[in-house]
């Protein structure tokens, strides 16, 4: 029988997970973490679902998503595990794809929007300056 993991506290959580006890607690307020208890002197106390939420949220943030995304889908999950949060998070990437293809086309032009800007400079700085070899 495999016996149950030692609950965190918030501290243990934050170095466990890479952020913040301030983090924790910001999420908390937004229902995106929650204790399974309290402890000692009234300290919250995490389990498993904690840690993996916070590192999901870590994901779903470095994939661009906000907060409230990732309430909506904290909410799925809540609902209905796996499937229901799979059912919302593929069109929710999906946007996110079209969006960052867009931003690329936008980044391509600016580039090359600068790339013409700088020959044009380039060339009216030569006209400019007398040549400096006669």
């Amino acid at each position: 029988m495999a016996s149950q993991p030692q609950p965190l506290d918030i501290a243990q959580l934050a170095k466990e997970a890479g952020v913040s006890s301030r983090t924790i607690r910001y999420y908390g307020e937004l229902g995106l973490v929650r204790p399974d208890g309290r402890g000692a002197g009234g300290r919250r106390l995490f389990g498993a679902d904690a840690l993996e939420r916070l590192r999901f949220i870590s994901r779903l943030k470095s994939l661009g998503m906000s907060l409230e995304e990732i309430g909506d889908l904290n909410s799925a999950f809540d609902r209905g595990k796996t499937p229901a949060l799979l059912f919302e998070l593929e069109p929710m990437l999906k946007q996110r794809l079209d969006e960052l293809q867009i931003r690329m086309a936008e980044l391509k032009e600016l580039k090359e929007d600068l790339s013409h800007y700088l020959v044009r400079i380039q060339e009216k700085q030569n006209i400019l300056e007398p040549d400096s070899q006669s």
